[in-house]
């Protein structure tokens, strides 16, 4: 009788480990929903932010008068409760600013996110936590 409990811990256990591996260096497994151009518009401003990410794990954005480029690191799958942890580092920006208003982290600085898609996965939000509470989005992925 205890067989199939002790089953499900496991499996559980199993599952927890897999959704918290340390983030690889390798390039993205293809085909990760991440990969291709996102742009989203902030309200109120006739400013948009366009964000490309790479098979490679190179990434590129402009957002107002701000270039960056950098790269990435994304999980394989998301955490149980839907998020994806992204990492992003830029290596080369103009040092202008971007649709709010503000600098970029200075190059060489790790920044970590949580993003989660649309069932349909056309979308995506970006979050400062594992939590619907500070995020911006959604931004639209683009053709192409």
């Amino acid at each position: 009788m205890r067989t199939p409990f002790f089953f499900a811990i496991a499996l559980c256990s199993l599952f927890s480990a897999r959704a918290a591996e340390p983030l690889s260096s390798a390039p993205v497994p293809a085909p990760h929903p991440l990969i291709g151009s996102w742009s989203w518009s902030l309200p109120g401003k006739p400013c948009t932010e366009q964000l490309r990410y790479s098979a490679n794990g190179m990434r590129q954005s402009s957002s107002g008068d701000e270039t960056t480029q950098g790269h990435y690191e994304v999980a394989a799958i998301p955490s149980l409760i839907g998020f994806y942890r992204l990492t992003e580092t830029v290596t080369d920006g103009n040092g202008k600013r971007d649709c709010s208003g503000d600098l970029h982290e200075a190059p060489g600085k790790a920044v970590t996110r949580f993003i989660q898609f649309s069932p349909s996965k056309d979308q995506l939000i970006v979050c400062r936590e594992e939590s619907l509470k500070a995020c911006f989005g959604p931004l639209k992925h683009l053709p192409g």
